[in-house]
């Protein structure tokens, strides 16, 4: 059976659709990056491959999401494998389609896809985004004088009101470890950056965008956090960064505490695997109950 790798490429909360050619078949229908998978290659090793023909990226690290067999009309059914791409090398550069672009997720049910991707799509853009009642404001005396504060909704805040009392003593805590204290707040935030996009949070990952800017992270230091190439940072920054990763992926960090302790002091590395931790936290409550930004 033919086999066909479909790669997953997320951003700041955004997902990369590319559009087809008019002179192709299902012309100008919208899909993911990727291809056939070729004799003798695996599904992670053609969509390498087609990652670089396409959109001359180097797929670093990828995980499967999900894989299912589709038939289009008169045509032998094939395999459709999703996986999302968790690390990637270079800019992505339209290189074959009639057009690339970033959308959030919660667009994607509005364009043209092909009529195989559309199973991925209505498992991937639906979760739970609908199924969790969100509380009122108007009910909640305390949600409403927070979202006050920032003259926006928060969904965040919206779900977490369901336990009154946990939203009421989360601000204070959040506060207390991600707001000033031992370790630079630039250092903060690239280490909240590490773990949401480790756990590809768009949420928190669009939420922390403008604090890290404010923080003096610029975007080339942003892209090379979403791939992974981390060469670019001074060494206390990047040994931060590896920890952060590591206690994300593993929830120990054997391989990194060593290098850390070298650059910090006893009161900062508490202080920042309490970034992590809390980081972490967030990540999980807006992924398990499908919150993502508006």
């Amino acid at each position: 059976m033919l086999q066909v790798a479909a790669g997953i490429l997320e951003r700041q909360g955004r997902i990369l659709i590319c559009r087809r050619q008019a002179r192709q078949a299902h012309p100008l229908k919208w899909e993911f990056p990727g291809g056939k998978v070729e004799a003798g290659e695996t599904p992670e090793q053609a969509l390498q491959r087609e990652l670089e023909e396409e959109l001359g990226i180097e797929a670093i690290a990828c995980e499967e999401i999900t894989r299912y067999e589709y038939a289009y009309p008169g045509k032998p059914p094939i395999l459709l494998i999703f996986f999302r791409v968790t690390a990637f090398a270079g800019e992505p550069r339209n290189l074959i389609f009639a057009e690339i672009r970033w959308e959030p997720r919660r667009n994607l049910a509005e364009f043209d896809f092909l009529e195989g991707d559309l199973e991925f799509l209505r498992v991937y853009t639906g979760r739970m985004a609908t199924a969790l009642r969100f509380v009122d404001p108007k009910d909640n005396e305390f949600l409403a004088s927070l979202e006050a504060r920032t003259r926006q909704a928060n969904p965040f805040f919206r779900a977490m009101a369901h336990r009154p009392e946990v939203l009421k003593n989360f601000p204070p805590l959040y506060s207390a470890i991600v707001g000033p204290g031992s370790v630079a707040r630039r250092v903060k935030s690239l280490v909240y950056l590490a773990c949401s996009l480790t756990n590809t949070c768009p949420f928190c990952i669009a939420s922390n965008m403008p604090g890290a800017r404010k923080a003096g992270i610029t975007d080339e230091e942003i892209r090379a956090l979403e791939a992974g190439e981390d060469g670019g940072f001074p060494p206390a920054e990047r040994a931060a960064i590896a920890y952060a990763r590591e206690l994300t992926r593993t929830a120990h960090a054997e391989t990194t505490s060593e290098e850390l302790r070298a650059h910090y002091t006893d009161e900062q590395i508490v202080e920042i695997t309490l970034v992590i931790g809390m980081s972490n936290f967030t990540n999980r409550f807006n992924n398990g109950l499908g919150i993502l930004p508006e």
